[in-house]
């Protein structure tokens, strides 16, 4: 017996230091939109280089589930752009929900505002609303992500700037 409770006690100690640190929030939304941008790839107006081809309204289906649905309305002299996942699958264990609204200016300058959640092998959620709109991307503020693990983490703007590098 006094064996048999050694050999336990070693284990959770052995699985103790050898187990894998949970992710943090910067990791997890680095992979989040590594996995996000993917989604984004088929949408043909969303992808267009210029600022006024950008218009238009678009549905696109998952390979797996789902739709993403894309719209840019002008409003005053600039535009609303909605994007919408709805149960949203290309790949096994990511399935994207939400809603993210961007307020542009002419400049492509302005606000987002929404939220995506994920369903599957990384469950969790990233909130836009405190990034802020620079020239079509996103340059300033902070994503808030939320998991299991933490709640309203801020992880700065910059993490998607680096989700588009090529590795």
């Amino acid at each position: 017996m006094k064996k048999l409770i050694t050999l336990i006690f070693s284990f959770l100690i052995f699985g103790a230091v050898f187990a894998e640190p949970s992710q943090s929030p910067y990791d997890y939304a680095l992979t989040f939109f590594k996995k996000f941008n993917e989604t984004q790839k088929r949408l043909t107006y969303m992808n267009k280089p210029g600022s006024l081809e950008k218009m238009g309204t678009e549905t696109v289906y998952g390979n797996i589930s789902g739709s993403v649905f894309y719209d840019v309305k002008l409003k005053g002299l600039g535009a609303v752009v909605t994007l919408r996942y709805t149960n949203y699958c290309d790949e096994e264990g990511w399935t994207f929900d939400g809603e993210i609204l961007t307020h542009s200016n002419m400049a492509q300058n302005g606000t987002f505002e929404g939220t995506i959640k994920v369903s599957g092998v990384a469950p969790g959620e990233i909130s836009y609303d405190k990034v802020l709109l620079k020239k079509g991307l996103p340059g300033d503020g902070n994503y808030l992500v939320t998991t299991s693990d933490f709640k309203d983490a801020e992880v700065s703007y910059t993490v998607y700037l680096k989700s588009k590098e090529v590795e």
